[in-house]
């Protein structure tokens, strides 16, 4: 299934990061899209374009997981364990957008955007929400492409 990704991403080039950014920042299949940074670099593409584009279908895949937990709070709440909702609450009204951009920028190549059904059920201001997962996605995406650009200069 790899190796198909790959194959997606190189022949579509950022079309193709922006929808595999896209689809794994969902719930549904979470996915890292960092892991094909190195064959986009070694392609050719830019690496400014490599991050915004990456920053920009995460951003939109979390719109997903965001707009399922601000509509389905209630079917959430009924059918989720209610310790776990109530602790995942209680950081997003402590913590708020600054906790998430901790969060969504840690950078570890680990799929952390399922927490972003949090502020959907926590109604955090959706603009704020957006703001901050892009700026938590660049962050991130520019140190992974940092690292690998670097790595790349040195072979």
């Amino acid at each position: 299934m790899f190796e198909s990704i790959i194959g997606f991403v190189v022949r579509y080039e950022l079309f193709g990061l922006f929808i595999t950014s896209l689809i794994g920042s969902t719930i549904f299949v979470p996915f890292t899209t960092e892991i094909l940074f190195p064959v986009l670099i070694k392609s050719g593409l830019g690496i400014y374009h490599i991050i915004i584009v990456a920053a920009l279908g995460a951003m939109v895949g979390t719109w997903i997981n965001y707009g399922l937990g601000f509509l389905g709070s209630k079917f959430i709440e009924k059918r989720v364990d209610h310790t776990g909702i109530e602790h995942a609450k209680r950081f997003m009204n402590r913590y708020g957008w600054a906790g998430l951009l901790f969060i969504l920028a840690l950078p570890f190549p680990i799929p952390v955007d399922v927490i972003t059904i949090v502020p959907g059920i926590s109604r955090m201001n959706f603009i704020e929400f957006s703001i901050v997962v892009f700026l938590g996605k660049i962050i991130k995406f520019a140190v992974f492409v940092g690292i690998i650009d670097t790595f790349f200069a040195v072979i």
